[in-house]
This record gives structure tokens, sequence and C-alpha cells, in this order.
């Protein structure tokens, strides 16, 4: 049995594909089981919160391997980013090393440590480091998959280069001196969740760490305008006064704006160190952007 976390987003409906047709039996840790559509009749279902201190009851009976993709990149309205990224990955790693979990692969991202310059890597970080703690004192193997950017058609990489798109001038709305990244199609990381799950454990003493990275590497000067040569530029521009277009790109930037912590991930280096050796080492040879947002 494997349990599942983030089962209904981009990255986990793929990965919950590839496991049901690899005829894996799978749990879904959710919170909304609708949002599963028709795969809510394939899985078995347990109704969990990431702010939630306790699993419901049963969750882990029969599991052999965790993968936890759960992890937001912004405070949500039931709970700021360090809760959802750092607490709820502790408290999943330690009952599942309690409950006897073999593996536990824990979904977390490129450039993250506890000196990153955003909030989200810096959660992260310190996610990584108590899962791994979870693990040893458990006696509980733990992977960790590091991505860069993750990129699908409809996700807010593609959405905001749409919405740039429209404006006649060519907005980067990070602050500071921007960072790079190797954006890596979610198809491409759900193919190598799939092999880290189906691989050799690694030992308990030495957890595993796979970067998962793209074939290109992109300042986001460079990234924005690709992403929306991708996603297709209109063919007719809304003519607005270039204040209005300031005061617009300028309110991505307000402290309030709710997307604030995932923009600041694009000023943060996300590009790794090894390229796509991780990715090509489990068998997956990454495509570009194209071959990411399509679809």
């Amino acid at each position: 049995m494997i349990l599942l976390t983030g089962a209904t987003g981009a990255t986990g409906r793929r990965v919950l594909d590839r496991l049901l047709l690899r005829g894996h039996r799978v749990r879904c840790l959710v919170r909304n089981p609708a949002r599963l559509g028709t795969r809510r009749v394939d899985v078995q279902l347990a109704l969990w919160n990431l702010t939630d201190t306790r699993l419901p009851g049963g969750a882990l009976r029969g599991v052999e391997t965790v993968i936890h993709l759960a992890g937001p990149l912004g405070d949500q309205p039931i709970g700021h980013l360090e809760e959802l990224n750092v607490t709820a990955s502790w408290r999943l790693a330690d009952a599942a090393a309690a409950a006897g979990v073999g593996h536990f692969v824990h979904v977390s991202a490129l450039g993250a440590g506890e000196a990153a310059g955003c909030r989200f890597l810096r959660a992260k970080g310190t996610g990584e480091r108590v899962v791994r703690g979870a693990g040893t004192t458990g006696g509980m193997a733990v992977s960790v998959v590091a991505p860069s950017l993750v990129l699908a058609r409809g996700q807010r990489w593609a959405s905001w280069a749409q919405a740039l798109s429209l404006l006649p001038i060519a907005p980067v709305p990070v602050r500071g001196t921007p960072g790079r990244s190797r954006p890596v199609a979610a198809r491409d990381l759900a193919d190598a969740l799939l092999a880290v799950t189906e691989g050799a454990r690694p030992p308990v003493e030495t957890p595993a760490r796979h970067e998962i990275a793209g074939p290109q590497e992109y300042g986001v000067r460079e990234l924005l305008p690709a992403l929306q040569e991708v996603v297709g530029r209109p063919r007719r521009t809304v003519s607005l006064p270039v204040p209005v277009l300031r005061a617009a790109v300028a309110a991505l930037e307000r402290p309030g704006a709710a997307d604030r912590e995932a923009l600041a991930v694009l000023g943060c280096d996300t590009a790794g160190r090894h390229g796509t050796r991780d990715l090509e080492a489990l068998g997956i040879h990454p495509g570009g952007l194209v071959e990411s947002l399509a679809g």
C-alpha cells in the first residue's frame, strides 16, 4: 500500500495515474475527496488537513511507502507556510516511522535551505531536515525529491505568463536580483517519483536526494518571455495607459498580494548543481518548456 498526499495537484494527479496504471494500491490523504474526480473510486480515502495534529485512524495501516507531495508555496487560510511545509511534514514522517513504514519519499525543492532568500525554500530546507531526522530515529528509509520550478499547463507560472503576454511591455514582477531555474515538467517529476518509489530504498543512515531539473537554465527575465511564447501571445493586445499597466504589475509585488511568496521563488536560485543528471539516472529524459506545457 502506498500513502499519497497532494494527489489533487497538477503533479499529484499524474503520480496517482501512474501508480494505478502500475497496479499499486493507493490510499490518498485528502482534504476534499471530490477534487479527485472519478479517481476517488479507484483509491482508499483518508480525510486529512495539513494542520491536523493527528492522522485519521488506520491511515498508515498496511502502508509500505509514503509519497508526501503536499506543501503550498505560500500562506493559506488554514495556516502559515511554515506550519504547512515543516510541522505537517514532521508529523507525517514521525507517524510513518512509528507505524513501521519502510520508505518515505519527501518532495522538497531545489535551492531549499535555511539560508535561502525566500520563506518557501527556507521552509522546505527545514522540512527536509525534520523528515530525515524522523527517518533516522525511527529506522525508516528517506528519499528526498527536489524539483526546480514545476510546470504544467494551467499552473501559476503559465498563468502569469499568459496574463503578462497581454501587456505591450515585458514587466518582471520580482524585486531584487533574479535567480536561476531549470523548469521541469510535472509529468517528468511524476515519472521521477514513480521511479524512486519503485526503486531500491536508500540506507536508513544515508537518505537519498534526487535533484529534478529540466534541460534549460533561465533567469527570470528570460523565463517569463519564454513562457509567453509557449503559451501563445494573443493576436490582439489591450491598449491601456502605461501608468495603469505599471500599477497592475506593481500590485503583484505588494506585501499583501496572495502570490507574493510564489513570486519570491522566482528571485531565488532553484537551478541546482547537476542539471539533468539525476533525472537521467532514473531513466527519464526531460523535455523543455514546449513539452512541459503541451496538452
